[in-house]
């Protein structure tokens, strides 16, 4: 079986993106050059959806060790 660690970030990652998704609503965007698409929202420190950020690189980071190769024994891993 592989790492539990790398299962259980993937899992914690998860739960944190739904938890992000349902306390960052309703975010006001304003334009900030009507030439441009670019937004800039008002909100401060909420402007960026920070859970679903961290939890996308926990789950990410779960996924990669998941993926990853097991070590070998007679190899040197430096």
């Amino acid at each position: 079986m592989k790492n539990k660690t790398s299962v259980y970030l993937m899992i914690a990652g998860i739960a944190i993106i739904i938890v992000g998704h349902l306390l960052w609503q309703n975010l006001n965007w304003v334009n900030a050059v009507d030439s441009k698409p670019l937004t800039i929202n008002i909100n401060g420190i909420r402007s960026f959806p920070w859970p679903d950020f961290i939890g996308f690189v926990m789950f990410m980071s779960g996924l990669i060790g998941y993926i990853a190769p097991d070590r070998e024994k007679g190899h040197r891993y430096v």
